[in-house]
């Protein structure tokens, strides 16, 4: 688990979220993702720091309705988990299902199954030095 205090709250905020995290995540390898902050190395080359001000930071917090299904699929969108073979695909699949039908969700519309799937967006403006 990252020590980026946001990535943590974010986790918190829904423990199903974070298991589901956590099944998808080990099939990343080596490949760049956002939480793991590698892109903050810019900040500090000197060329950034020559053309530009320090960067400006805001983190907002909302949530999407989503359904077992939309949950799903938003994980098998990734590239990593597309190119899994087939038999690692359904144990998965079978995975993320056990997950959120066990996970204490906040309903939206339970008749209808679909549930609150909490998010963090974070923005960062450069502005660039008229030197």
């Amino acid at each position: 688990m990252s020590s980026i205090p946001w990535l943590i709250y974010s986790r918190e905020k829904a423990k199903w979220v974070a298991q589901v995290r956590d099944v998808i995540e080990v099939h990343e390898q080596d490949t760049p993702q956002f939480r793991r902050m590698l892109w903050r190395q810019v900040f500090d080359t000197p060329s950034y720091q020559k053309f530009f001000g320090p960067p400006q930071e805001k983190t907002w917090d909302y949530v999407l309705p989503a359904t077992q299904e939309s949950v799903i699929e938003r994980a098998f969108s990734k590239s990593y988990i597309a190119i899994l073979p087939e038999d690692e695909k359904t144990r998965l699949q079978d995975d993320l299902r056990r997950i959120i039908s066990q996970g204490n969700k906040v309903w939206i519309d339970e008749q209808k199954e679909i549930f609150e799937y909490p998010y963090t967006t974070w923005v960062v403006i450069a502005q660039k030095r008229y030197l």
